[in-house]
């Protein structure tokens, strides 16, 4: 995704159901008078814009889809699975641990996948340990029907892509999710 629409995004988002500033009937020299912000009553509903945090988390994560993988990496130019993640949380204000095992300890545990949100944590056995945890996912959406979801990550072979729990390699060795973000 492009800077540009990115911040289209949030600007949407961060205004979404926010009113008008009412123009006074007052009119001097053919200039609206307006009045400032502190004089203006906006209903309860229209207040304040609320962002859901895990929804713009994978926003941001979109964009760096088919950035190549690299063991140990944590910056734009290469992640691999808990960089990226570490990366997209410090982003938020979170700090996370660089390994998947010690961020599959951290937050609350989601124990049921049909709950999962966007921005939660999914993981992983290992290619070789597969009771082990050694694959960290961020959640993109879930089917609350069936618990399947929808996953971005730093796959060893092609890079930062979209994944389903329901293919066969993820399936089997899909372990725990856990939700930090509050």
């Amino acid at each position: 995704m492009k800077r540009g629409v990115l911040i289209a995004v949030l600007l949407c988002i961060c205004f979404m159901g926010v009113a008008q500033r009412p123009t006074m009937s007052h009119r001097c020299w053919d200039i609206d008078i307006v009045p400032p912000i502190a004089d203006i009553n906006v209903p309860p509903p229209y207040n304040v814009a609320k962002v859901d945090t895990g929804a713009l988390l994978v926003v941001v994560a979109q964009e760096y889809l088919g950035t190549p993988y690299r063991f140990g990496g944590r910056s734009p130019k290469a992640f691999d699975c808990a960089g990226f993640a570490l990366y997209l949380y410090r982003k938020f204000g979170y700090d996370l641990p660089g390994w998947s095992g010690a961020q599959a300890r951290l937050g609350v545990e989601v124990s049921d996948t049909r709950n999962l949100q966007p921005g939660d944590l999914v993981f992983f056995g290992g290619r070789h340990q597969t009771k082990v945890v050694g694959h960290t996912g961020i959640v993109v959406d879930t089917d609350q029907k069936t618990g399947v979801f929808r996953f971005i990550h730093a796959s060893t072979g092609a890079g930062v892509i979209i994944s389903r729990s329901t293919e066969p390699y993820y399936k089997q060795r899909y372990l725990t999710a856990r939700r930090i973000l509050k």
